[in-house]
């Protein structure tokens, strides 16, 4: 299996960059390491430890060292499930996730992943992968509105990767993600 590339991150000026890590530090804080990324997982999935790995191992660097494993584990099993029919799923999460982690502001970021970890709860006891599915898309659907609505800078971008994710051809039209379910 191929290594994802690393997260690549726009240039800012110091004084941004400092700014972010300090946000970051308020909405993020909790144990996030890998050990308890891979505790957290096996709690969540039920699967041995090797195996429950291999389902977030790909995206898994994304998160752990920036966001507690109580929020970014459910968050990393969403973002599977959602993408999983895609023809690159692994790549579909990723610039999911990197966009939301890089071009969101950090609360903005908190709220997306919440989103995420609230569905993937919500739907844990759906058995039907498509419901899990729907029921997923539909909580995110539900938070984009929130933050279209409230002009929360960098949305267009994650905006414009769940529309190219979709397949619409139309990378300025929010309607396939914000109306579909």
């Amino acid at each position: 299996m191929s290594t994802m590339p690393g997260l690549l991150r726009r240039a800012r000026p110091e004084f941004e960059r400092q700014r972010r890590a300090t946000e970051w530090l308020r909405w993020f804080s909790g144990d996030s390491t890998e050990s308890t990324y891979r505790l957290e997982l096996v709690h969540a999935t039920g699967l041995q430890p090797d195996l429950a790995w291999e389902l977030i191992r790909d995206l898994a660097p994304l998160l752990v060292g920036r966001v507690p494993a109580t929020l970014g584990v459910p968050a990393l099993l969403a973002t599977t499930l959602l993408v999983a029919d895609l023809p690159k799923p692994t790549e579909a999460s990723w610039a999911l996730l990197a966009t939301t982690l890089e071009e969101l502001e950090p609360a903005h970021a908190r709220t997306v992943l919440e989103s995420l970890a609230l569905a993937w709860q919500k739907s844990h006891g759906v058995f039907m992968r498509q419901e899990r599915q729907r029921s997923i898309r539909a909580e995110l659907q539900c938070t984009l509105r929130r933050l279209v609505a409230s002009d929360a800078p960098g949305i267009d971008a994650l905006i414009a990767v769940l529309t190219a994710l979709d397949g619409d051809s139309d990378r300025n039209s929010a309607r396939v993600i914000l109306n579909s379910t």
